[in-house]
């Protein structure tokens, strides 16, 4: 029978435990760190083709309330073709730097568009995404869109204009 010192068997214990320490770290890392960022990764250049996909550019040719035909120019697609694009009310429009319209607004595009205007569409079967232009020359960015006050702040507001003995108790 071998008969091992206790400093070589400690050593030998030791050793296999950061060996197991070292392997669990690093296993542990590639499950958690590693693989997750190497698929984001991938899923992000997949999305950013996707997206390239989408994007048109070019002169609008006629406006109608809900609906903007364009001749493309450049994009991911119909390039040299004339495209309808239809809006809905989840239509994100974007005049300048600032929005015109609140998330689920159906807008009218007529007030804001019209023909001869340079757009870029976020396009996807036959439906307007996002619609964006410059500002025209001389024209001023249009104001963001005002939220109407919560219910509690116009009772708020009420009240304060009140006397004290006479504001109601909620």
């Amino acid at each position: 029978m071998l008969y091992l010192r206790r400093s070589v068997l400690a050593v030998i214990v030791i050793a296999s435990l950061l060996v197991g320490f070292a392997g669990g770290f690093g296993g542990g890392y590639y499950k958690f760190v590693y693989a997750p960022k190497v698929k984001a990764q991938e899923m992000a250049k997949k999305q950013e083709e996707e997206l390239n996909k989408m994007v048109r550019h070019g002169e609008v040719v006629s406006v109608e309330p809900d609906r903007l035909t364009l001749k493309v120019d450049k994009g991911g697609g119909d390039i040299g073709k004339t495209i309808t694009a239809r809006t809905t009310e989840y239509t994100s429009v974007q005049i300048g730097m600032g929005f015109v319209n609140k998330p689920g607004e159906k807008l009218d595009l007529t007030k804001w568009f019209k023909q001869g205007d340079y757009v870029d569409v976020l396009y996807k079967d036959g439906q307007a995404l996002a619609l964006h232009r410059e500002l025209r020359p001389g024209e001023q960015g249009p104001q963001p869109p005002q939220e109407p006050p919560v219910q509690g702040q116009q009772q708020g507001q009420q009240q304060q204009g009140q006397p004290q003995g006479q504001q109601q108790k909620q």
